[in-house]
């Protein structure tokens, strides 16, 4: 496993992510499936590229980091919804 793979991934993604300006483009009415889509449009050709250098052990430690921010996706919903409740 080349250790360092996967933090050139987030700090390649993290970077490109910002200067796509996600938050923009939610404001101007994108979903979030296409603020995605265009983002993978874009980078297409760097993503491609830079699958190729991962082995089986860096594609597990991203499937695990994927598995984690799906948990604290459920659990942000959770929190929105009791705010959403006490509204109410």
């Amino acid at each position: 496993m080349r250790e360092n793979i996967t933090e050139l991934w987030f700090s390649w993604f993290y970077k490109n992510w910002e200067k796509n300006a996600p938050g923009d483009l939610i404001e101007k009415g994108l979903s979030p499936s296409q603020i995605a889509e265009r983002f993978v449009h874009e980078n297409h050709n760097y993503i491609l590229e830079l699958a190729k250098e991962f082995d089986e052990e860096n594609y597990q430690a991203l499937n695990e980091f994927m598995k984690l921010s799906e948990s604290e996706l459920h659990i942000l919903k959770y929190f929105l919804k009791l705010i959403k409740q006490k509204k109410s």
